[in-house]
């Protein structure tokens, strides 16, 4: 089936014509030639599946190397500062992971360095060597396995979600100190930027196609006979193949064990999320006197000092966003083994959804972490992690894996087994 495709001014051509299987609906589509600013949509779930940037090469390496560099600065200043009473204490994001394992919460320590800043780095340094060596025309060791770790790493780097969380834990300490930002803060938002942009000019599909040319393969060349497509990099191989041609990811028809593996950790999740809220996420130690909060009176405490924003991110990231998450992946589970009334199209909308929010989640598991290394005054005024806060983290961790072993196209084999006539993959 051909794709939807959007055409500005013709453009010298970037990608040959050729079949490519949407990673989304399993549907085998017929992509025109593209040229430089074009893209194409998968014609049945509007998925989409590929476009060639103005300068797909020069702008990923300028904006890696950007980010690079601000990252380095924003390891080398002070991130946020407090003043109580005189008493001044600055922190920078290494010293936010130290405190927090001398605490023992060594989980929340490695998650922080993890989203934060090591796979930040291991994805911007992959950038850097993948197209580094399609810009200087150089077969590079490794470069296809390399290609599929860097999409890999990008739904797990949280910089974003920290940045809001620093926003959130200066707000809430507005009232009870004087606080700021360092410029590590500021170098930390650039970096955010330019980390965003970077990923946003990535295209697996077309990235896979430039490797393959380097080592002397056509990814683009029709198959014959019965194929699977890949669902790393979207290139169709001969189903006799344990592993795709172009990427050497491992293939099959469906995830194995999608529906099995998706219901096991969302039971996980739910499990998780009920000592999240039921034990105190944050104790707060001030004048000799311990103040446990949960999530739920932390929620409040903000909607009484008036701090109404602050009240309804934490509302959202932490108690909506993980229940409607845990709901929408049951129905999806469900849809994927009886068949419904539902069109799959809705289905595969509702996933996406909630495959973009579900990181959002880690915000209040953020803020803790910074209060905790912000607020150290002794018998003046401290804040200990509780037990909910590794509970909660380890929900979020546990819904996002979830939702990113449940199979798209289970949806289109139960809802519509062959209604469009073509093959799926």
């Amino acid at each position: 089936m051909p794709a939807t495709l959007t055409t500005p001014p013709a453009e010298p051509i970037s990608m040959p014509a050729h079949v490519m299987a949407c990673p989304q609906c399993g549907l085998h589509v017929d992509l025109p030639a593209l040229g430089t600013r074009e893209e194409a949509f998968c014609p049945r779930c509007d998925e989409h599946l590929v476009s060639i940037p103005r300068s797909p090469v020069d702008g990923p390496l300028a904006f890696a190397w950007t980010s690079l560099i601000l990252l380095l600065l924003a390891c080398s200043f002070p991130l946020l500062a407090i003043d109580v009473q005189g008493n001044q204490t600055q922190i920078s994001l290494l010293q936010n992971a130290e405190t927090i394992y001398r605490r023992d919460f060594a989980l929340l320590a490695n998650v922080l360095l993890l989203c934060v800043l090591l796979l930040p780095s291991l994805f911007l340094l992959a950038i850097i060597y993948l197209f580094s060596g399609i810009k200087f025309v150089h077969r590079l060791p490794g470069m296809r396995p390399l290609a599929t770790l860097a999409a890999r790493v990008q739904p797990w780097m949280m910089v974003d979600v920290f940045l809001l969380g620093a926003i959130v834990s200066m707000i809430k300490m507005a009232s009870l100190a004087q606080v700021g930002f360092g410029l590590s803060f500021w170098a930390l938002l650039g970096f955010s930027l330019a980390l965003t942009r970077t990923g946003s000019l990535i295209e697996p599909h077309w990235l896979h196609y430039r490797i393959n040319l380097l080592h002397g393969t056509d990814p683009t060349q029709r198959q014959t006979g019965p194929t699977h497509g890949c669902h790393t990099c979207g290139f169709l191989s001969p189903a006799s193949d344990e592993r795709c041609r172009y990427c050497h990811a491992t293939l099959y028809a469906r995830h194995p064990r999608s529906l099995q593996k998706t219901a096991a950790l969302l039971l996980a999740a739910i499990v998780l999320y009920l000592p999240a809220n039921l034990y105190p996420i944050m104790l707060t130690e001030s004048l000799g006197r311990t103040t446990p909060s949960t999530i739920v009176q932390g929620i409040f405490l903000m909607w009484q000092k008036g701090s109404y924003p602050i009240a309804l991110i934490i509302f959202v990231a932490s108690v909506f966003i993980p229940i409607a998450k845990m709901i929408a992946l049951g129905l999806l589970c469900l849809a994927a083994a009886l068949p419904r009334q539902v069109h799959p199209l809705h289905l595969t909308r509702l996933y996406r959804i909630i495959d973009f929010i579900g990181r959002w989640s880690m915000v209040d598991v953020f803020v803790v972490i910074i209060l905790v290394t912000l607020v150290r005054m002794g018998s003046l005024m401290s804040v200990h992690p509780g037990v909910a806060a590794l509970s909660f983290c380890g929900m979020v961790l546990t819904s996002m894996l979830s939702a990113m072993s449940f199979d798209v196209r289970l949806l289109w084999d139960v809802q519509q087994p062959a209604s469009t006539g073509h093959k799926y993959d």
